[in-house]
C-alpha cells in the first residue's frame, strides 16, 4: 500500500525532500505526496515574486546569493534543471545560465574616523560547483589556513612601503631555533628562497602540516611554537606603521585571525573532537581566548562572519564551532568561484523549475492551505490530525496554476493570480496579504487531515518560528521540543530594493566601469558587480543586482540602469509571548519602520557607497530613483521595495552560542510518523543558508526511503 506523505510548507528543505524521493524509480508505487502551502507560492524565506503592476520587477524577501561551497544545493539544481529540460534558447534553460560566478567582495570598515573600502578577491579555481567531492579533515583545514596566510602575506608584504627585510644569519638562527631540521627540508625550494623570514616561518609550518599526521601532540607543540614566532616577528615590523598603512593593517588581521583559528583548533582539541566541541563559546570570545588582537576581533573580516548569518555587529552571538566550520567551508572549499549570482529572482531561478519538475512527476500541491495545528494521537506518539485553514477557493474546482511568464520565463507573482480565485476580487480590493499571520482575512473553510486517511507520514517543513503557533501539543508533550523552541533563536530581518536611473559608475562606486566584461571571460574581477558587507548596522549588506534589469519589463524611456539590494537583521530577540495576531496593524507598523530605516540609510550612509547620489550638502538625490509614475522628489522613495520579515514562517534561525545541541534530527522527533526539515534542524551544518536547507531535505528523504547514502558536509572529518 502506498504511504501518503503530507509535506507542510514549500521552502527549500521541503522541496528537496520531494525532489529526492521522486528521483527514485517507481516512487509512485510507494508514495503519494501532497504539499500544503500557505498563500500562493513556494519558497519559504526564499520566496520571491514579480510585481505585475510595476513592470514585472523582482521583489525578494532579501538578498540571496549562492556560495561556491554549496555542494549539495548546486547538485540538486543541476539535477533539477536537467529534469526540467527547457528548450535551448529559452531563458535560463541550463543551470550554467541560471548561475554566474563572482570573485570580488568589498568589506566596509570604520577606521581612522571614517568608513573605508576593503576589496577582497578570492581566486577562481577550475572546479565546478556541486558534486560529491571529499571535504578536508580538520587537520587538513589547518594546512589550507596556513596556505591562505602564506599567500596573503606574500602578496601584501610586497605592497608595504616598509617591507620586512631578509634576516641576517644570526637573526635567522634566532627565529628558527629548535626547528632547523624542518627548515633544512624546504629551504632549497624556489618558493622558500624568495620569502622573507616571516614567510619562511609560515612556509615551514605549512610543510610540517603537509608532511606529518594530525594526531601527534609533538607536532602540535612545534606548530604552536612556529605560530608564536610568526606573530611576534610580524608585529615587530608592523607595529609602527599599522595605524596609517591599510596594507599593513590588513596583513596583520589576516595573519592574526588565521593563526588564532589554527591555535584554537589545536589547543582545544578540535582536531579529534570536531567543531561542535567548541560551541559553548561565542566565536569572538574563542579567537580572543586563542590570542587574537582587539584590532582583529573588531575587524571587518570578523564582522562579515557574523553578517553572513544575520548576527549583526555584536547583535547576537555565533557559536564558535558552527562559525568556524562555516567560514572554513566558505573561504577554503568553494568550487569555481567564491559565490554565484542567480540571473533572475530566487523564485524564478529555484522554485519555478522545482515546481515544474515535481508537478510533472505527479506531486500534488494544495495552495492557500494554512496549517494551524498538529494534533497528537491519544497515546501522544503520532501526529493524528493536521488542522488547516483554507484561505481561498479555486474557481470551478480547477487546480490553481501559480506561475505566469515574464519574457518567456515562468515566474511567481508577488500577489495571487486573483482571476483564478472565487474570492479574488475581495482579496485584491481589501489588499489582503495571505502570507501574513496578522491578516484580518478569515478562512473560507476549515479542514482536518487525518492519519491513515489523508496522510501516513508528516514532513514538517514550516520554519522554527512557527512552532509555538502550530505545534503547541508537541511542545507541551516533549521536553526536547520545549528545549528546542526555548534555546534556538529566530530573528526578524529587513530589506529594501532601489531602482536607479544612473548606472553604478555614475553613482560613484569606485570599483565599477561602464561595460563590465562577461562573467565567463578572462576579466579583471575588481570590476565585477558590487557585493559589499560589514557596513553599519542594521542594513549591513548591499549588492548591485543590475544583472536582473533585463529580466524585468521596464519601458525604454523609464528603465533603470542600476538595482540595489540592501538587507540586515533586526536586533530585538523575538518574544513569542508578545505575538498578537489580532493586531492587524502590526505589518504596516513594521513596514514603516523599514522605510524609516531605509530613509535614514540613504541620508546618512549611502554617500560612502554611492558618492554621486548625494548633493554637496549631503542630501540624497531622490530624483535618481526610478518611479513608474515619475513622481516628483522624495515621493519616488515610496514606490521602491521595502520588506519587513516579521511572520513566524519568515524568521531567520540563528546559531547562537550553545544552541546546536538543542536541535533535533529529522527522524528523531519523539513522534513516530513525524519528520522535521529545514536549516533549523540538526543537519550537520547548522547555520541558516540554502546549503543547510538542502542537506536537511536530503536527510529527510533518506529517512523516508530508508536508505543510507552520505551527504557532503554533514559530518566533520576528524
Amino acid at each position: 500500500m502506498k504511504q501518503k506523505i503530507a509535506i507542510l510548507g514549500g521552502g527549500v528543505s521541503s522541496m528537496t525532500t520531494a525532489i529526492q524521493i521522486t528521483e527514485e524509480p517507481n516512487w509512485q508505487d510507494k508514495f503519494d505526496i501532497t504539499v500544503y502551502q500557505m498563500g500562493w507560492r513556494l519558497g519559504g524565506k526564499g520566496a520571491s515574486g514579480r510585481n505585475q503592476e510595476i513592470y514585472d520587477r523582482i521583489e525578494e524577501h532579501g538578498l540571496h546569493l549562492w556560495f561556491g561551497f554549496y555542494d549539495n544545493a548546486f547538485e540538486l539544481m543541476k539535477r533539477c534543471y536537467k529534469a526540467n529540460n527547457r528548450l535551448p534558447g529559452k531563458p535560463l534553460a541550463t543551470w550554467q545560465e541560471a548561475f554566474k560566478p563572482n570573485d570580488l567582495v568589498v568589506l566596509e570598515e570604520y577606521v581612522w574616523g571614517k568608513w573605508e573600502h576593503l576589496p577582497i578577491v578570492l581566486p577562481r579555481n577550475n572546479e565546478i560547483p556541486g558534486g560529491n567531492g571529499q571535504l578536508p579533515s580538520i587537520w587538513e583545514y589547518i594546512g589550507h589556513i596556513l596556505n591562505f596566510v602564506k599567500d596573503s602575506h606574500k602578496l601584501l608584504s610586497t605592497k608595504l612601503k616598509t617591507n620586512i627585510p631578509q634576516a641576517t644569519t644570526e637573526e635567522h638562527n634566532k627565529w628558527f631555533e629548535n626547528i632547523e631540521h624542518l627548515w633544512d627540508k624546504v629551504k632549497d625550494s624556489t618558493e622558500a628562497i624568495e620569502l622573507d623570514i616571516v614567510g619562511r616561518l609560515i612556509f615551514t609550518a605549512l610543510k610540517l602540516v603537509d608532511d606529518l599526521g594530525g594526531n601527534n601532540p609533538n607536532n602540535h607543540n612545534i606548530l604552536l611554537k612556529i605560530i608564536h614566532r610568526v606573530l611576534q616577528l610580524l608585529w615587530q615590523h608592523l607595529e609602527r606603521i599599522i595605524d596609517n598603512n591599510p596594507d599593513a593593517r590588513y596583513l596583520w588581521i589576516v595573519v592574526d585571525l588565521g593563526l588564532a583559528n589554527v591555535k584554537g583548533i589545536i589547543e582545544d582539541g578540535v582536531i579529534t573532537k570536531g567543531f561542535n566541541f567548541i560551541n559553548d563559546i561565542d566565536y569572538r570570545d574563542w579567537i580572543v581566548k586563542h590570542g587574537a588582537a582587539p584590532i582583529t576581533v573588531d575587524s571587518a573580516l570578523v564582522q562579515a562572519i557574523y553578517g553572513l548569518v544575520f548576527g549583526g555587529y555584536k547583535y547576537f552571538s555565533f557559536e564558535a564551532g558552527t562559525a568556524l566550520r562555516g567560514v572554513l567551508r566558505l573561504a577554503l572549499t568553494y568550487r569555481g568561484s567564491v559565490y554565484y549570482r542567480m540571473q533572475a529572482g530566487m523564485g524564478d531561478t529555484i522554485f519555478a523549475p522545482i515546481y515544474e519538475v515535481l508537478k510533472a512527476r505527479g506531486v500534488k500541491f494544495e495552495f492557500f492551505n494554512k496549517v494551524t495545528n498538529l494534533g497528537l494521537s491519544n497515546d501522544e506518539t503520532n501526529i493524528d490530525t493536521i488542522s488547516i485553514d483554507v484561505q481561498a477557493t479555486i474557481k470551478n474546482g480547477i487546480e490553481y496554476s501559480p506561475l505566469y511568464n515574464v519574457k518567456d520565463l515562468p515566474c511567481w507573482p508577488s500577489y495571487p493570480l486573483y482571476e483564478q480565485l472565487v474570492q479574488g476580487n475581495a482579496i485584491q480590493t481589501e489588499n489582503i496579504n495571505l502570507e501574513s499571520y496578522w491578516t484580518p482575512w478569515q478562512s473560507v473553510d476549515k479542514k482536518t487531515l487525518r492519519r491513515g486517511v489523508d496522510f501516513d507520514i508528516v514532513v514538517q517543513g514550516i520554519s522554527l518560528g512557527a512552532l509555538p503557533v502550530i505545534a503547541k501539543e508537541l511542545i507541551k508533550k516533549s521536553v526536547r521540543w520545549q528545549n528546542m523552541v526555548n534555546n534556538i533563536t529566530p530573528c526578524q530581518t529587513q530589506a529594501f530594493q532601489l531602482w536607479f536611473h544612473p548606472d553604478i559608475e555614475q553613482l560613484g562606486w569606485p570599483y565599477a566601469k561602464s561595460k563590465m566584461p562577461d562573467s565567463d571571460s578572462n576579466k579583471d574581477p575588481q570590476y565585477e558587480l558590487a557585493l559589499s558587507g560589514s557596513y553599519k548596522e542594521p542594513m549591513d549588506t548591499w549588492a548591485d543586482m543590475s544583472q536582473l534589469i533585463d529580466r524585468e519589463s521596464w519601458p525604454e524611456d523609464n528603465a533603470p540602469k542600476n538595482i540595489a539590494y540592501v538587507c540586515g537583521p533586526v536586533q530585538q530577540k523575538v518574544d513569542y509571548s508578545k505575538w498578537d495576531f489580532n493586531d492587524h496593524n502590526a505589518p504596516e507598523k513594521a513596514y514603516n519602520e523599514v522605510k524609516d530605516t531605509t530613509k535614514e540609510y540613504l541620508q546618512t550612509l549611502s554617500a560612502h557607497l554611492w558618492p554621486n547620489a548625494s548633493d554637496e550638502k549631503g542630501n540624497f538625490k531622490w530624483d535618481l530613483l526610478v518611479d513608474k509614475d515619475n513622481a516628483p522628489g522624495n515621493k519616488r522613495f515610496d514606490s521602491q521595495w521595502f520588506r519587513a520579515n516579521i511572520d513566524p514562517t519568515e524568521l531567520y534561525v540563528l546559531s547562537t552560542t550553545n544552541s546546536s545541541k538543542f536541535r533535533l534530527k529529522t527522524n528523531d522527533t519523539d513522534f513516530d510518523n513525524l519528520l522535521i526539515t529545514g536549516d533549523w534542524i540538526d543537519n550537520g551544518f547548522n547555520a541558516g543558508c540554502v546549503e543547510a536547507s538542502v542537506m536537511a531535505g536530503m536527510q529527510t528523504a533518506r529517512a523516508i526511503l530508508k536508505q543510507d547514502f552520505d551527504i557532503v558536509g554533514e559530518k566533520d572529518i576528524v
